[in-house]
Protein backbone atom coordinates (compact mmCIF):
# COMPACT_ATOMS: atom_id res chain seq x y z
CA UNK A 1 0.00 0.00 0.00
CA UNK A 2 1.27 3.35 -0.90
CA UNK A 3 0.20 6.49 1.52
CA UNK A 4 -0.25 9.86 0.80
CA UNK A 5 -0.69 12.25 3.49
CA UNK A 6 -1.86 15.59 2.18
CA UNK A 7 -1.71 19.03 3.67
CA UNK A 8 -5.53 19.84 2.36
CA UNK A 9 -8.37 18.39 1.11
CA UNK A 10 -7.77 19.10 -2.96
CA UNK A 11 -4.39 18.13 -2.88
CA UNK A 12 -5.51 14.87 -1.47
CA UNK A 13 -8.49 14.56 -4.04
CA UNK A 14 -5.66 15.72 -6.60
CA UNK A 15 -3.23 12.45 -5.74
CA UNK A 16 -6.27 10.43 -5.00
CA UNK A 17 -7.32 10.90 -9.23
CA UNK A 18 -3.68 10.35 -10.29
CA UNK A 19 -4.08 6.88 -8.09
CA UNK A 20 -7.07 6.20 -10.30
CA UNK A 21 -5.64 7.12 -13.36
CA UNK A 22 -2.85 4.18 -11.88
CA UNK A 23 -5.32 1.39 -11.53
CA UNK A 24 -4.81 1.54 -8.20
CA UNK A 25 -8.23 0.88 -5.58
CA UNK A 26 -8.36 4.38 -4.20
CA UNK A 27 -9.25 5.62 -1.11
CA UNK A 28 -9.65 8.97 0.70
CA UNK A 29 -9.94 9.33 4.37
CA UNK A 30 -9.99 12.29 6.77
CA UNK A 31 -9.19 9.89 9.82
CA UNK A 32 -6.49 6.72 9.17
CA UNK A 33 -8.81 4.23 10.90
CA UNK A 34 -6.96 0.61 12.06
CA UNK A 35 -6.76 -1.32 8.52
CA UNK A 36 -7.58 -0.41 5.10
CA UNK A 37 -7.58 -3.16 1.88
CA UNK A 38 -6.56 0.55 -0.66
CA UNK A 39 -3.92 0.41 -2.74
CA UNK A 40 -3.11 3.92 -2.14
CA UNK A 41 -4.33 5.43 1.07
CA UNK A 42 -4.44 9.36 0.92
CA UNK A 43 -5.16 11.11 4.12
CA UNK A 44 -6.71 14.70 3.85
CA UNK A 45 -5.22 16.71 6.82
CA UNK A 46 -6.47 20.47 6.74
CA UNK A 47 -2.89 21.95 8.65
CA UNK A 48 -2.65 24.55 5.69
CA UNK A 49 -5.07 26.49 7.39
CA UNK A 50 -4.27 26.23 10.48
CA UNK A 51 -1.03 28.40 12.29
CA UNK A 52 2.03 26.54 12.97
CA UNK A 53 2.24 24.67 16.27
CA UNK A 54 -1.72 22.80 15.40
CA UNK A 55 -0.28 21.89 11.95
CA UNK A 56 2.48 20.23 14.00
CA UNK A 57 0.34 19.03 15.98
CA UNK A 58 -1.95 17.42 13.22
CA UNK A 59 0.91 15.93 11.22
CA UNK A 60 2.10 14.72 14.42
CA UNK A 61 -0.77 12.23 15.12
CA UNK A 62 -1.48 11.51 11.38
CA UNK A 63 2.38 10.10 11.07
CA UNK A 64 2.37 8.08 14.08
CA UNK A 65 -0.96 6.65 13.17
CA UNK A 66 0.13 6.04 9.30
CA UNK A 67 3.19 4.09 10.88
CA UNK A 68 1.35 1.68 12.41
CA UNK A 69 -0.45 0.40 8.91
CA UNK A 70 3.48 -0.37 7.51
CA UNK A 71 2.66 1.88 4.00
CA UNK A 72 5.44 0.84 1.20
CA UNK A 73 6.33 4.09 0.90
CA UNK A 74 4.85 8.05 1.98
CA UNK A 75 4.45 10.64 0.04
CA UNK A 76 4.36 14.09 1.74
CA UNK A 77 2.22 16.61 -0.97
CA UNK A 78 2.43 19.85 -0.18
CA UNK A 79 1.32 23.02 -1.95
CA UNK A 80 2.63 22.90 -5.45
CA UNK A 81 3.48 26.80 -4.51
CA UNK A 82 4.84 26.62 -1.34
CA UNK A 83 1.74 28.02 1.10
CA UNK A 84 1.54 26.28 4.72
CA UNK A 85 4.35 25.10 6.91
CA UNK A 86 6.10 23.20 4.32
CA UNK A 87 9.57 23.63 6.37
CA UNK A 88 7.69 22.56 9.83
CA UNK A 89 5.54 19.61 8.57
CA UNK A 90 8.57 17.67 6.90
CA UNK A 91 10.59 18.22 10.49
CA UNK A 92 7.74 16.25 11.70
CA UNK A 93 7.86 13.78 8.89
CA UNK A 94 11.40 13.10 9.04
CA UNK A 95 12.17 12.81 12.70
CA UNK A 96 8.93 10.30 13.27
CA UNK A 97 10.10 8.41 10.05
CA UNK A 98 13.42 7.91 10.77
CA UNK A 99 14.12 9.29 7.67
CA UNK A 100 17.40 11.24 6.86
CA UNK A 101 16.54 13.51 4.24
CA UNK A 102 13.79 14.85 2.36
CA UNK A 103 13.32 15.34 -1.46
CA UNK A 104 10.54 18.36 -1.99
CA UNK A 105 9.86 18.39 -6.00
CA UNK A 106 6.75 21.62 -5.45
CA UNK A 107 7.13 22.33 -9.30
CA UNK A 108 4.32 21.42 -11.76
CA UNK A 109 5.13 21.70 -15.14
CA UNK A 110 2.08 20.63 -16.56
CA UNK A 111 0.63 23.60 -14.75
CA UNK A 112 3.00 26.18 -15.61
CA UNK A 113 4.59 26.02 -12.38
CA UNK A 114 8.20 25.97 -12.77
CA UNK A 115 11.79 25.62 -10.74
CA UNK A 116 14.62 27.54 -12.20
CA UNK A 117 17.93 28.82 -10.91
CA UNK A 118 15.92 29.06 -7.21
CA UNK A 119 13.25 30.94 -8.22
CA UNK A 120 9.66 29.60 -8.94
CA UNK A 121 7.80 30.83 -12.09
CA UNK A 122 4.18 30.57 -13.20
CA UNK A 123 4.00 30.12 -16.68
CA UNK A 124 7.28 32.11 -17.22
CA UNK A 125 6.71 34.99 -14.70
CA UNK A 126 7.92 35.17 -11.96
CA UNK A 127 5.19 33.74 -9.17
CA UNK A 128 4.88 36.94 -6.98
CA UNK A 129 3.56 38.70 -10.05
CA UNK A 130 0.53 36.51 -10.09
CA UNK A 131 -2.72 36.22 -8.23
CA UNK A 132 -1.38 34.45 -5.23
CA UNK A 133 0.33 37.68 -4.42
CA UNK A 134 -2.96 38.75 -2.39
CA UNK A 135 -3.95 34.86 -1.11
CA UNK A 136 -5.56 35.72 1.93
CA UNK A 137 -3.63 33.30 4.16
CA UNK A 138 -0.16 33.15 2.29
CA UNK A 139 0.24 35.99 -0.34
CA UNK A 140 3.48 35.44 -1.95
CA UNK A 141 5.59 38.11 -2.71
CA UNK A 142 8.87 36.87 -4.06
CA UNK A 143 9.58 34.00 -6.28
CA UNK A 144 12.82 33.03 -4.16
CA UNK A 145 12.31 29.81 -2.92
CA UNK A 146 13.91 30.79 0.57
CA UNK A 147 11.66 33.12 1.12
CA UNK A 148 8.67 30.69 0.38
CA UNK A 149 9.79 28.66 2.21
CA UNK A 150 10.67 31.27 5.13
CA UNK A 151 13.67 29.65 5.51
CA UNK A 152 16.23 32.47 4.69
CA UNK A 153 17.54 32.30 8.61
CA UNK A 154 18.73 28.10 7.79
CA UNK A 155 18.58 28.46 3.73
CA UNK A 156 17.12 24.68 2.58
CA UNK A 157 19.65 23.75 -0.08
CA UNK A 158 18.40 23.50 -4.01
CA UNK A 159 19.68 21.22 -6.36
CA UNK A 160 19.42 20.51 -10.07
CA UNK A 161 18.73 16.84 -11.17
CA UNK A 162 22.39 16.02 -12.24
CA UNK A 163 24.10 17.43 -8.66
CA UNK A 164 24.79 15.89 -5.57
CA UNK A 165 22.09 15.55 -3.19
CA UNK A 166 22.83 15.97 0.79
CA UNK A 167 22.72 13.04 3.18
CA UNK A 168 20.66 14.80 5.71
CA UNK A 169 17.92 17.55 6.14
CA UNK A 170 15.38 18.85 3.73
CA UNK A 171 16.48 19.45 -0.03
CA UNK A 172 14.23 21.19 -2.90
CA UNK A 173 14.54 19.58 -6.64
CA UNK A 174 14.43 21.82 -9.17
CA UNK A 175 12.14 21.00 -12.31
CA UNK A 176 10.96 22.97 -15.64
CA UNK A 177 9.51 20.08 -17.34
CA UNK A 178 8.24 16.71 -17.27
CA UNK A 179 11.21 15.01 -17.99
CA UNK A 180 12.96 16.69 -15.06
CA UNK A 181 10.85 14.97 -13.02
CA UNK A 182 10.96 11.79 -14.57
CA UNK A 183 14.94 12.32 -14.00
CA UNK A 184 14.33 12.36 -10.38
CA UNK A 185 12.52 9.73 -9.86
CA UNK A 186 15.71 7.65 -11.09
CA UNK A 187 17.99 9.26 -8.42
CA UNK A 188 16.33 8.75 -5.06
CA UNK A 189 18.65 7.75 -2.40
CA UNK A 190 17.24 4.95 0.20
CA UNK A 191 15.02 6.09 3.20
CA UNK A 192 14.13 9.34 1.72
CA UNK A 193 10.86 10.96 2.23
CA UNK A 194 9.81 12.13 -1.53
CA UNK A 195 7.70 15.25 -1.06
CA UNK A 196 6.30 17.73 -3.27
CA UNK A 197 3.23 18.48 -5.81
CA UNK A 198 0.76 16.60 -7.82
CA UNK A 199 3.60 16.35 -10.74
CA UNK A 200 6.78 14.87 -8.58
CA UNK A 201 3.82 12.10 -7.35
CA UNK A 202 2.36 10.82 -11.11
CA UNK A 203 6.02 10.60 -12.28
CA UNK A 204 6.82 8.10 -9.20
CA UNK A 205 3.63 6.22 -10.08
CA UNK A 206 4.30 6.31 -13.56
CA UNK A 207 7.82 4.23 -13.13
CA UNK A 208 5.82 1.52 -11.21
CA UNK A 209 2.28 1.35 -12.50
CA UNK A 210 0.62 1.60 -15.98
CA UNK A 211 -2.31 4.31 -16.76
CA UNK A 212 -5.55 2.75 -17.57
CA UNK A 213 -8.30 4.08 -19.39
CA UNK A 214 -10.19 6.97 -17.51
CA UNK A 215 -13.57 6.30 -15.94
CA UNK A 216 -16.65 8.20 -17.60
CA UNK A 217 -19.89 9.74 -16.17
CA UNK A 218 -22.49 11.90 -16.26
CA UNK A 219 -23.19 14.34 -13.38
CA UNK A 220 -26.34 13.90 -11.52
CA UNK A 221 -28.81 16.43 -10.54
CA UNK A 222 -29.70 18.64 -9.04
CA UNK A 223 -25.98 19.89 -8.30
CA UNK A 224 -24.70 22.37 -6.07
CA UNK A 225 -21.97 24.29 -6.65
CA UNK A 226 -20.06 26.16 -3.50
CA UNK A 227 -17.14 28.17 -4.21
CA UNK A 228 -14.67 29.32 -1.43
CA UNK A 229 -11.77 30.64 -4.09
CA UNK A 230 -10.93 34.00 -3.86
CA UNK A 231 -9.13 34.00 -7.12
CA UNK A 232 -10.02 36.74 -9.36
CA UNK A 233 -10.48 34.86 -12.19
CA UNK A 234 -13.15 32.04 -9.96
CA UNK A 235 -15.05 35.22 -8.62
CA UNK A 236 -15.75 36.89 -12.06
CA UNK A 237 -16.41 33.96 -13.35
CA UNK A 238 -19.51 33.77 -11.21
CA UNK A 239 -20.39 37.43 -11.53
CA UNK A 240 -20.69 36.80 -15.46
CA UNK A 241 -23.05 34.00 -14.47
CA UNK A 242 -24.79 35.81 -12.36
CA UNK A 243 -25.25 38.86 -14.70
CA UNK A 244 -26.57 35.66 -17.32
CA UNK A 245 -29.08 34.90 -15.20
CA UNK A 246 -28.12 31.34 -14.43
CA UNK A 247 -29.14 30.26 -10.37
CA UNK A 248 -26.54 31.91 -8.19
CA UNK A 249 -26.90 32.84 -4.61
CA UNK A 250 -24.72 35.53 -2.69
CA UNK A 251 -24.48 33.86 0.96
CA UNK A 252 -25.96 35.75 3.75
CA UNK A 253 -27.68 38.01 1.52
CA UNK A 254 -31.43 38.43 2.16
CA UNK A 255 -33.40 35.16 2.03
CA UNK A 256 -30.41 33.08 0.42
CA UNK A 257 -31.03 29.97 2.32
CA UNK A 258 -34.63 29.48 0.42
CA UNK A 259 -32.96 31.13 -3.04
CA UNK A 260 -31.15 27.75 -2.55
CA UNK A 261 -33.42 25.42 -2.32
CA UNK A 262 -35.15 26.99 -5.12
CA UNK A 263 -32.77 27.08 -7.32
CA UNK A 264 -31.63 23.26 -7.09
CA UNK A 265 -36.04 22.65 -7.60
CA UNK A 266 -36.45 24.32 -10.17
CA UNK A 267 -32.87 24.66 -12.63
CA UNK A 268 -31.27 21.31 -10.97
CA UNK A 269 -28.39 23.58 -9.96
CA UNK A 270 -27.30 26.29 -7.32
CA UNK A 271 -24.02 28.11 -7.25
CA UNK A 272 -22.99 29.46 -4.50
CA UNK A 273 -20.43 32.17 -3.09
CA UNK A 274 -19.83 35.09 -1.34
CA UNK A 275 -20.65 38.21 -2.58
CA UNK A 276 -18.67 41.04 -1.37
CA UNK A 277 -16.15 39.00 0.66
CA UNK A 278 -16.53 40.78 4.35
CA UNK A 279 -13.35 42.62 5.18
CA UNK A 280 -14.20 42.17 8.89
CA UNK A 281 -13.70 38.34 8.95
CA UNK A 282 -10.55 36.03 8.58
CA UNK A 283 -10.56 33.40 6.18
CA UNK A 284 -11.38 30.74 8.62
CA UNK A 285 -14.40 32.82 10.13
CA UNK A 286 -15.97 32.93 6.40
CA UNK A 287 -15.13 29.44 6.00
CA UNK A 288 -16.48 28.31 8.62
CA UNK A 289 -19.64 30.10 9.00
CA UNK A 290 -19.91 28.79 5.24
CA UNK A 291 -19.50 24.97 6.11
CA UNK A 292 -22.23 25.65 9.00
CA UNK A 293 -24.85 27.65 6.72
CA UNK A 294 -24.42 24.89 3.61
CA UNK A 295 -24.83 21.52 5.95
CA UNK A 296 -28.87 22.13 7.15
CA UNK A 297 -29.20 22.84 3.23
CA UNK A 298 -27.42 19.88 1.84
CA UNK A 299 -29.01 17.46 4.75
CA UNK A 300 -32.70 19.07 3.22
CA UNK A 301 -31.94 19.03 -0.20
CA UNK A 302 -29.71 15.81 -0.50
CA UNK A 303 -28.32 16.98 -4.09
CA UNK A 304 -26.48 14.30 -6.41
CA UNK A 305 -23.76 16.15 -7.07
CA UNK A 306 -21.66 18.76 -4.19
CA UNK A 307 -19.03 20.63 -6.19
CA UNK A 308 -16.66 22.42 -4.27
CA UNK A 309 -14.14 24.96 -5.08
CA UNK A 310 -11.20 26.05 -2.46
CA UNK A 311 -9.83 22.92 -0.14
CA UNK A 312 -10.33 24.41 2.92
CA UNK A 313 -13.73 25.48 2.25
CA UNK A 314 -14.26 21.69 1.30
CA UNK A 315 -12.72 20.30 4.22
CA UNK A 316 -14.72 22.58 6.42
CA UNK A 317 -18.16 21.78 4.99
CA UNK A 318 -17.27 17.55 5.05
CA UNK A 319 -15.91 18.16 8.87
CA UNK A 320 -19.41 19.75 9.28
CA UNK A 321 -20.96 17.24 7.80
CA UNK A 322 -19.65 14.23 9.43
CA UNK A 323 -17.94 12.51 6.69
CA UNK A 324 -14.66 11.00 6.84
CA UNK A 325 -14.02 8.71 3.93
CA UNK A 326 -14.43 9.34 0.05
CA UNK A 327 -13.29 6.80 -2.76
CA UNK A 328 -12.24 8.80 -5.83
CA UNK A 329 -14.34 7.10 -8.96
CA UNK A 330 -13.58 10.11 -11.76
CA UNK A 331 -10.63 12.64 -12.65
CA UNK A 332 -12.31 15.08 -14.92
CA UNK A 333 -8.70 16.97 -15.50
CA UNK A 334 -5.75 17.09 -12.84
CA UNK A 335 -7.02 18.24 -9.59
CA UNK A 336 -10.13 17.53 -10.04
CA UNK A 337 -11.88 14.42 -9.26
CA UNK A 338 -15.21 13.33 -8.17
CA UNK A 339 -15.81 11.09 -5.42
CA UNK A 340 -18.39 8.84 -3.81
CA UNK A 341 -18.94 9.28 -0.13
CA UNK A 342 -19.86 5.92 1.68
CA UNK A 343 -22.06 7.69 4.87
CA UNK A 344 -23.88 9.33 1.61
CA UNK A 345 -25.31 7.12 -0.57
CA UNK A 346 -26.54 8.42 -4.07
CA UNK A 347 -24.14 11.63 -3.41
CA UNK A 348 -20.52 12.71 -5.72
CA UNK A 349 -18.39 14.99 -4.40
CA UNK A 350 -16.32 17.00 -6.57
CA UNK A 351 -13.52 19.26 -5.53
CA UNK A 352 -11.34 21.48 -7.34
CA UNK A 353 -8.22 23.64 -5.82
CA UNK A 354 -9.13 27.83 -6.40
CA UNK A 355 -6.16 28.26 -8.50
CA UNK A 356 -7.23 25.31 -11.00
CA UNK A 357 -9.43 26.33 -13.62
CA UNK A 358 -12.54 24.36 -14.51
CA UNK A 359 -12.35 21.88 -16.95
CA UNK A 360 -15.48 22.40 -19.76
CA UNK A 361 -17.33 19.09 -18.92
CA UNK A 362 -18.25 20.67 -15.22
CA UNK A 363 -17.88 25.05 -15.72
CA UNK A 364 -20.68 25.89 -13.60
Amino acid sequence: MVAVIADDLTGAAELGGIGIRHGLKTEIRLTIGDSTSAGLLVIAADSRSKNETAAIEEMTRITRDLRRLKPEFIYKKTDSVLRGHVVAELKVHLQILDCPLALLIPANPSLGRTIRDGHYYLNGEPIHQSSFSIDPEFPILSSDIQDMLHAKNQPVPIRKFAETLPVRGIVVGEAQSEDDLHHWTKRIPPKTLLAGAAGFFSAILDAQYPNVPPHSATLGTPALYVSGSTFNANRNLIRERAAKGDPVTWIFSGSWQQQILDNLKIHGKSIVAIEPIPQNQSALQLRNAMASSIAPILRAAQPAELIIEGGSTAYAILQQMGWRQFIPEQEFAQGIVRMSVPDAPGLHITVKPGSYAWPPSIRY
